[in-house]
């Protein structure tokens, strides 16, 4: 199984606090690390922690990127897609609360440089992965979907993070669409999930998964609906678990798993990775996440 991931490859900044700051507010943070972060990084190395080949491809800066390429390839990551540029790579400002919850700064960097032509580069060498899975932190995410889908490529897009721009994406090129409750309720303007589903189907999407935090996730392929319940465990860092669903249940997908297997699969390593610090390198392996579905 090859999966092409596009996507965007930043250093995370972490800082640990009491509570998150109020409008306006400063406070001192109790700890301060610095991780390997991006959607596209967190999902390539869940997808392959879940058993697939993973091509990255994206931008990192040529003076602070290797940390991030190196990190993959070590993974067992391809990154002979990832280019390099004089732009400083992007990185996220995390600020963590005691219960895991986060919010985040953004800066784009290198991620928001990739051209037309270096798509076209990436598609004519890996037109020949099963899936192309892409987010919305880089450059040319438009062009690239339909690219990938006018040339029979199977797409899948996690719409995130969510911009209003997100709305105007090419749902119609979009062969997977795997979202949370709050992308879906943006992009639709709908609340209740079930009318969010149907309200991304008629955008032109095809399958949807809707992942509802703690109520679980929900499958919709146009004639069937798969529901799993979420597993509850206590939350160190919520940062990466919607990454970590994904690899995994997409994998699980393209493995010929069902639904119900794949959503369980994806909500089970979602469920180990937030009981730890930090995105990528808390992504829990196979064997782990099998293990935990035993024991439950």
């Amino acid at each position: 199984m090859k999966v092409l991931v596009f996507g965007s490859f930043n250093i995370d900044k972490v800082y640990l606090l009491e509570r998150l700051p109020e409008r306006g507010e400063s406070l001192y943070c109790k700890t301060y690390e610095v991780h390997v972060g991006g959607k596209g990084l967190n999902q390539a190395l869940a997808f392959k922690k879940a058993g697939a080949d993973v091509f990255a491809a994206g931008k990192v800066g040529a003076e602070d990127g290797a940390y991030l390429t190196d990190y993959l390839k070590a993974g067992g990551v391809d990154i002979s897609a990832v280019y390099a540029t004089g732009a400083h790579t992007g990185h996220t400002i995390i600020e963590v609360d005691p219960d895991g919850q986060n919010q985040m700064i953004l800066f784009g960097g290198a991620n928001r440089e990739l051209t037309p032509e270096e798509c076209d580069r990436i598609l004519e060498k890996h037109s020949d992965a099963d899936l192309i899975l892409t987010q919305y932190e880089t450059s040319c995410v438009e062009y690239m979907l339909e690219k990938a889908h006018a040339i029979g490529m199977r797409t899948a897009l996690n719409p995130s993070p969510y911009v209003p721009a997100v709305k105007n994406l090419p749902y119609g090129c979009v062969d997977i669409l795997i979202l949370n409750e709050s992308e879906g309720q943006n992009i639709t303007g709908e609340a209740d999930p079930a009318a969010v589903v149907r309200a991304l189907k008629k955008l032109g999407a095809g399958t949807v998964i809707l992942t509802l935090g703690a109520d679980g996730a929900v499958y919709f392929d146009g004639e069937n609906e798969t529901r799993v319940p979420a597993f509850h465990v206590r939350a160190a860092d919520t940062t990466g678990a919607g990454d970590t669903f994904t690899g995994y249940c997409l994998c699980a997908l393209l493995d010929g798993k069902s639904p119900a297997e794949a959503l369980r699969l994806g909500a089970g390593a979602a469920a180990i990775e937030v009981t730890r610090p930090g995105a990528a390198e808390t992504i829990p392996d196979l064997d782990e996440v099998l293990r935990f579905l035993e024991e439950r």
